[in-house]
C-alpha cells in the first residue's frame, strides 16, 4: 500500500470512529458573533424573562436590548465646563437602564440622540433664542403654517441645524456631547458583559417635516439658515472655519474649491462655471459675519449676539424681507435640479453637513476613550430607502429631504458603521430596502450593523397581512448571511402593530433564527458542528479517608472568558478518564464516568499497593468534552487530588 492510500485510510477511520479533524469551537469575538439586540426597555422584567425562556440564545448569538433616544440634555443657560454635573438626568438614566440590564443578565445598547434631529425638544430654547439655531426650508419657512404655530412645534416639528457655523449651539453641543460619552465610556468599563454598544448620533438628517411621498423630488427642503448658507460659502472658497492654514475644519473643505473662488475676480469664475450670477459673496438673506460677537459665555446671563434672530420676530411667509436682502447676494439654489452643477454643489454640501455632523460625534466619542468596535453610526440609508439606488434616480422623496445617503454612515476609524434597515410590506407588493442596503454595508466595514431592523413593516390602515414564519426567517438569514456584527430588531411591543415583533410570525421567526446560528459563529454552513477545546481548571477533590475522589469541571470553556459549556448548544457531555501514572498514554486511560454537569463524585480515588506498608497510589484524571456528533476534544492535564 502507498504511503497516500495508507494516509487517506488512516482519516477515513479516524473520521469514522468520531475523531474528524474538524475545526475547533472559536472563542466568541467582534468577529463571529452576532448580538441579536431586541428594541424594548430592560425593565420590563415579564417581556426579558419570556424572551430569554423563549429564545435559545447562545455563545455567537448573544441577547441584547436596544434603548432608543436617550439624549443628554445640557441646560440652554449653562456652564458648559460644568457639563458632566450638568448631564445628571442623562447619567440617572443610563444607569437606570444598566442596573436593569444587569439583573436579568442581559447585555445593552443605547442610542444617543443629539436633540437636533431627533428629541427636538432638548433645543427648544436655542430656537426660541435665534431661528437660525433651527433649519429652514428652501421657502425660508421653519415649517407649514399649521407646523410652526402648533404647541409643540419646538418639541415635535422644528429641526434644530445641524451647521458647524451655529456656534453657542455647537459648543453646548460638543460640551454635553463629551462629557456623556467620558461618562458612558467609565460604564462601559465597569459593565463590560452589560453595556456592550452606543450608536449615534441616532439617525442624524435633515427635516423631513414637509415630506410628499407621492413625490420623487421634494417642492420642499432644508437647510436654509443663515449658519448653514455661511458655512456652504466658506467650504468653497476655503475661508473662515474651513481655511487651510488655520481653521478649526482645515483639510475639510470642497476639495475643488479654495483661493480661486475668492473675492471679485473668483466670485466672476464661479459664476462662469456654475451658470450664476452674484455680485457679493455676502449672504443674500440675513448676512452675519464670523467676526460678529457671540454668546460664548451664557452663564453670564448676557448674549452680545446682536444679528441673532428671536422667533418673536418670525413671520411666517415673510423671512426673504426686501429690508434685509443684499441684491446679488450669495444664495443656494431654491429649486431641486439633480444634475444642476450649482444645485449639485449644494446637495454635495448638505450631505457633507450631514455627515461631518454624525463623525463629529464620531470623533469626540474616539476622543473619550470609546472603543470604535463599540461605536456605531446610526444613520437612515436614505438613497436606499424603499428600494431604490443611487444607480437609478430618481431617488425616493426622503433622500432628497434629509439628505443623509448611505456613505454618512462610514464615521472611518472613530468608530463602526449602522444603517437603520427595514422593508415596508404593502397590499401585494415590498418595498425592500435590503435588496440593494446590505452588499453595499457589508462592504464598508468589517465591524457594521443594522439598525432598527424590520423585514416587514405593516403600514398603518392597510390591513396588511403577515408574511409565515419561514418567508420572514428567509429574510433574517438574508441579512446574517452578509455578516453583521449587531442586528438591532425593531421592536418587541409596537402598539399600533407597526413594527410589533411579539406574538407576530416575526417572534416564531426570531425564535427559528436564533436556534440556526446561535452555535455556528457566523458560518454560512448552519450544519458546522465545532469540534470542543480542551477543557481546563478541572480538578479532584479527596474525601476525608482519600479512598474517594469529587470532580469538578469548571463550568467556563475558556479560562479568560464567561461564556459555559451549557451555553453552546452543540455541547453533550463530558467524559472523566482514569490513569495510573500521569505520563500514562492516553488511549490506556480508563473511562470511569460521563456527565452533562460540573461534578462527578465517589470515584476511586487510587490503587492500593502492598508492600511491607500497604498504600493508596493516587490515580490520575483527565476530562474531555464531547459535542452533539460525538467528537471528543482534547483531554485536559492530568490531574489527582
Amino acid at each position: 500500500m502507498t504511503d497516500r492510500r495508507f494516509a487517506a485510510c488512516v482519516a477515513a477511520f479516524l473520521f469514522f470512529a468520531g475523531l474528524g479533524f474538524g475545526e475547533e469551537l472559536p472563542k466568541p469575538s467582534v468577529t463571529n458573533t452576532v448580538i441579536i439586540s431586541i428594541e424594548h426597555n430592560p425593565a420590563d422584567t415579564a417581556a426579558v424573562d419570556y424572551i430569554k425562556s423563549t429564545i435559545p440564545f447562545g455563545l455567537y448569538a448573544q441577547l441584547s436590548f436596544s434603548v432608543t433616544h436617550v439624549a443628554p440634555d445640557l441646560a440652554w443657560v449653562s456652564d458648559w465646563n460644568q457639563a458632566g454635573s450638568g448631564i445628571s438626568a442623562f447619567k440617572a438614566t443610563v444607569d437606570s437602564y444598566i442596573a436593569a440590564a444587569q439583573s436579568k443578565g442581559v447585555k445593552l445598547h443605547l442610542v444617543v440622540c443629539s436633540g437636533l434631529a431627533r428629541n427636538l425638544g432638548i433645543y427648544a430654547q436655542a430656537k426660541i433664542e435665534d431661528i437660525r439655531n433651527a433649519q429652514w426650508f428652501n421657502d425660508n419657512n421653519l415649517g407649514t403654517a399649521g407646523q410652526v404655530s402648533s404647541p409643540g412645534a419646538m418639541s415635535d416639528e422644528i429641526f434644530g441645524t445641524l451647521s458647524r457655523y451655529a456656534r453657542k449651539l455647537r459648543a453646548n453641543l460638543g460640551a454635553k456631547a463629551r462629557a456623556a460619552f467620558a461618562f458612558l465610556k467609565q460604564r462601559m468599563d465597569e459593565n463590560p458583559d452589560t453595556l456592550i454598544a452606543v450608536s449615534g448620533w441616532g439617525e442624524a438628517e435633515l427635516s423631513w417635516k414637509r415630506i410628499n411621498n407621492a413625490a420623487s423630488i421634494q417642492d420642499w427642503f432644508c437647510d436654509y439658515s443663515p449658519f448653514a448658507v455661511m458655512e456652504f460659502r466658506d467650504w468653497i472658497t476655503h475661508e473662515g472655519l474651513y481655511d487651510d492654514d488655520n481653521g478649526t475644519y482645515q483639510g475639510l473643505a470642497w476639495a475643488d474649491g479654495g483661493a480661486k473662488y475668492r473675492g471679485a475676480s473668483g466670485l466672476a469664475a464661479f459664476n462662469a462655471e456654475f451658470g450664476t450670477a452674484f455680485t457679493t459673496w455676502q449672504l443674500k438673506y440675513f448676512n452675519w459675519s464670523l467676526n460678529d460677537a457671540w454668546d460664548s459665555t451664557p452663564e453670564d446671563g448676557s448674549n452680545p449676539d446682536h444679528r441673532r434672530i428671536p422667533f418673536s420676530s418670525y413671520v411666517q411667509g415673510g423671512m426673504m424681507p426686501a429690508a434685509a436682502t443684499i441684491p446679488g447676494g450669495f444664495d443656494p439654489p431654491r429649486t431641486m435640479q439633480p444634475g444642476n452643477a450649482f444645485w449639485d454643489l449644494w446637495n454635495a454640501f448638505r450631505e457633507a453637513m450631514v455627515s461631518n455632523f454624525v463623525r463629529d460625534a464620531a470623533r469626540w466619542a474616539s476622543e473619550e476613550g470609546i472603543p470604535p468596535e463599540k461605536w456605531f453610526s446610526h444613520q437612515i440609508p436614505a438613497d436606499y430607502l424603499f428600494g431604490t439606488t443611487p444607480a437609478n434616480p430618481p431617488l425616493n422623496a426622503r433622500y432628497y429631504t434629509s439628505a443623509s445617503p448611505l456613505w454618512t454612515a462610514d464615521i472611518g476609524s472613530w468608530g463602526s458603521v449602522g444603517a437603520t434597515v427595514y422593508d415596508v410590506k404593502f397590499p401585494g407588493w415590498f418595498a425592500r430596502t435590503t435588496e440593494y442596503v446590505l452588499p453595499e454595508i457589508a462592504s464598508m466595514a468589517e465591524i457594521w450593523a443594522v439598525m432598527e431592523y424590520d423585514p416587514e413593516t405593516y403600514p398603518i390602515g392597510m390591513n396588511v397581512p403577515q408574511s409565515s414564519a419561514d418567508e420572514i426567517l428567509d429574510q433574517y438569514l438574508k441579512v446574517y448571511n452578509y455578516g453583521p456584527a449587531m442586528i438591532n430588531f425593531w421592536r418587541w411591543w409596537d402598539a399600533t402593530g407597526e413594527h410589533r415583533i411579539s406574538g407576530m410570525n416575526k417572534e416564531t421567526a426570531l425564535r427559528n433564527f436564533v436556534g440556526l446560528i446561535r452555535d455556528r459563529a457566523r458560518s454560512q454552513d448552519l450544519t458546522v458542528v465545532y469540534d470542543p477545546p480542551k477543557v481546563n481548571g478541572a480538578a479532584a477533590v479527596l474525601s476525608a479517608d482519600g479512598k474517594t475522589a469529587g470532580i469538578t469541571i469548571p463550568s467556563r470553556i475558556w479560562e479568560d472568558d464567561p461564556h459555559t459549556w451549557k451555553e453552546w448548544g452543540d455541547f453533550d457531555h463530558f467524559e472523566v478518564y482514569r490513569y495510573i501514572a500521569a505520563a500514562q498514554a492516553e488511549n490506556q486511560g480508563t473511562l470511569v464516568a460521563e456527565t452533562s454537569g460540573y461534578t462527578v463524585g465517589g470515584l476511586e480515588a487510587g490503587i492500593t499497593v502492598r508492600t511491607m506498608r500497604p498504600r493508596i497510589v493516587p490515580f490520575y484524571f483527565r476530562v474531555r468534552a464531547v459535542n452533539s456528533r460525538g467528537i471528543a476534544g482534547p483531554f485536559s492535564t492530568a490531574f489527582r487530588g
